[in-house]
This record gives structure tokens, C-alpha cells and sequence, in this order.
């Protein structure tokens, strides 16, 4: 086995050192120094890959760090935002409630200017509309009725629950809109039949013989309504009429809107000129010297219809003025006004 002599001399005066080696302690030499090699290698490269794990866990800390404030930042905004909701929706709602109060008082105003109207017309109180085909077999149920002495306004004291105004106004604290925008519209139904019903009512006025029937009040009476002496005969008669004298060819004039019905020459009354005024109510215009109104014509109360004369069975020139009811003579000066 080869030795070998490894002399270790010192720089100062300190003895020489001698150390004898053989191949094993060589061997032995290089195989430690090759496993420290090795191993520091390995624990080099150990140490560069958990530092660089390390450094990965440490940035993706950073990550979940900002991460997490972000959440949490977004969380804060939701939760503002959700609460700014909040608050608005509080406020339309209390905008809403106000509107409907407001609404509820318009109409509450409103139900009592119908109300009032209805009872100066006579009307009886409108209130939900039944449902088509509810009383009767099919939609094409009849209605009528004879009018009354108070004409197209007659009130009618029974009335049932059907026909009361709804709830809507009194004791109920928050009704829907539904139910405001139904409430609007019976109104406003109820005041388009206020409306027609005063347009019928105007019309009936119209034709009641109410007005003088000579223009620009001229004439005076003659001969009023009644048993009279007949100035032909003086015997003791009924007077279907009233006279009025005036100066020939003075203007006779409606006294009420209607129908011409009649416009000829008729025995005893000469000229004579008839009109309907529907409900039963017929105006007769004899003596005239002439007729301007024609039979079918429609006329307006004062409107021309011919001039004073002394046909017929006459002592000299007058109106006869009649006034029928139902077919039967009544005094005229009763409807008179003017």
C-alpha cells in the first residue's frame, strides 16, 4: 500500500510537523470532501426553492391582504348603496302617501260638490256600476220609465247599497291607486250624467209656455180664461183661451220650444198656428193675420211664428192663446213669467 508524507512547516521558528497518509485516508479524504460538496449543493438548492416558495406565500399574503380590503370596501359600498336605496324608496313612499292624501281630498271636495248638485237636482246619489247582465238576462235590458212632475230629476228615496257611494272617501285610511283611479272615474261618469241630465233639464225648461207670447211685451188682456158673455151671441160660454188685443200685425212668438204640429186656416179661429212641446203640453196661436212657422218645423221659445190679425170668428185684432194639457185646456196665464 502506497503511503504518503505530508510535511507541514510553519513560517515561524515552530517545528516541523509531519503527517504519513495512505491511500485509504486519501480515499477516505476526497469522499468526505466530495459528500460536504454534495450536501452543501443540495441544501443550496433546498434553500433556493423554500425561499422562493417563500416569496410566492408572501406575495400571494399581499394578494389575499388587498384582496380582502377590497371585499371589504365593496361590501361598504353595497351596504351605502342599499341604504341610499333605502332612503329613496322611504321617500317615494312618502311622496306616494302624501299624493293619494292629496288625491283623496280633491275627491272627497269633489263627492261633495256632486253630492250638492245632485240634491239641487234632484239626483239620486251615484255609486259602483253594477256588472253587465247582473240584473237581467242578457245587455240589451230595457229602461224607461213615464216621466214625473219634476221631469227628468225625480228623486227616488229607496235606494239600494249598490247605488251609495263607495267607501272610498270616508273610513278607509290608504286605498290603492286601483281603487282612487276607479273612484275618479265614477265621478267623472256621475258628472257627465249630471251634465246630460241638466242639458234634459234645460230642454224641458225650454218647453214649458212660460214667456208673453206678443213681442217686445205688447197687447193687453182682453178676455181672460173662463165662462165669459160671447160677444156674438151674449150667452154665457167657456173661454178656452186668453185674448190679447193688439194693433194688427204685431209679432206672435213662441212661447216655448217645440214642434209646429199645425199651421192652416181652421174654422172660428182663422189663422192658427199649433204647437208640441212634448210632455203632453200644446200652445194654440188663432186670429193671425198671417203664419210664418210651417207644420214639422222645429222653433225656439221667442222665435217669430206670425203677426196679430182678425180672421175667424173675430170682433176686431187679438191673439187667442191657448194652452193644453194632456189634452185638455188649462188657464195659460198659470205658466206665465214674464
Amino acid at each position: 500500500m502506497k503511503k504518503w508524507t505530508v510535511m507541514l512547516v510553519p513560517h515561524d521558528r515552530g517545528s516541523t510537523r509531519t503527517i504519513i497518509l495512505s491511500n485509504l485516508h486519501f480515499v477516505t479524504l476526497v469522499v468526505v470532501l466530495v459528500l460536504l460538496t454534495f450536501t452543501s449543493t443540495f441544501f443550496y438548492q433546498r434553500h433556493q426553492i423554500m425561499a422562493s416558495r417563500a416569496q410566492n406565500l408572501e406575495r400571494a399574503h399581499r394578494e389575499l391582504v388587498l384582496e380582502s380590503a377590497r371585499l371589504l370596501e365593496s361590501k361598504q359600498d353595497v351596504e351605502a348603496i342599499d341604504e341610499a336605496i333605502r332612503l329613496r324608496e322611504a321617500e317615494m313612499r312618502a311622496e306616494y302617501e302624501a299624493t293619494i292624501k292629496t288625491i283623496q281630498a280633491e275627491l272627497a271636495d269633489l263627492y261633495a260638490l256632486e253630492m250638492h248638485a245632485r240634491d239641487n237636482f234632484g239626483l239620486m246619489p251615484r255609486g259602483a256600476r253594477p256588472q253587465d247582465g247582473a240584473s237581467g238576462a242578457g245587455g240589451n235590458e230595457g229602461r224607461g220609465g213615464a216621466p214625473t212632475s219634476r221631469g227628468v230629476f225625480a228623486m227616488n228615496n229607496n235606494l239600494s247599497e249598490r247605488l251609495r257611494p263607495p267607501q272610498i272617501i270616508d273610513g278607509m285610511a290608504a286605498p290603492s291607486a286601483d281603487m282612487l283611479l276607479e273612484e275618479i272615474q265614477l265621478r267623472t261618469q256621475s258628472f257627465h250624467e249630471l251634465v246630460s241630465g241638466m242639458e234634459l233639464e234645460i230642454d224641458r225648461i225650454e218647453r214649458i209656455p212660460s214667456i208673453w207670447p206678443l213681442a217686445n211685451g205688447a197687447g193687453r188682456k182682453s178676455s181672460q180664461y173662463g165662462y165669459r158673455r160671447d160677444p156674438f151671441n151674449n150667452r154665457l160660454r167657456h173661454h178656452d183661451g186668453l185674448d190679447l188685443a193688439a194693433p194688427h200685425g204685431t209679432v206672435v212668438r213662441a212661447s216655448a220650444k217645440g214642434v209646429v204640429v199645425g199651421s192652416a186656416y181652421e174654422n172660428y179661429l182663422g189663422n192658427t198656428v199649433r204647437i208640441d212641446h212634448g210632455n203632453g203640453m200644446e200652445t194654440v196661436y188663432a186670429h193671425l193675420a198671417s203664419r210664418s212657422a210651417q207644420r214639422g218645423e222645429v222653433v225656439l221659445r221667442g222665435q217669430p211664428i206670425g203677426r196679430v190679425g182678425s180672421t175667424g170668428r173675430s170682433t176686431g185684432p187679438h191673439l187667442h192663446y191657448e194652452v193644453h194639457v194632456n189634452g185638455k185646456t188649462v188657464d195659460p196665464e198659470q205658466y206665465i213669467t214674464d
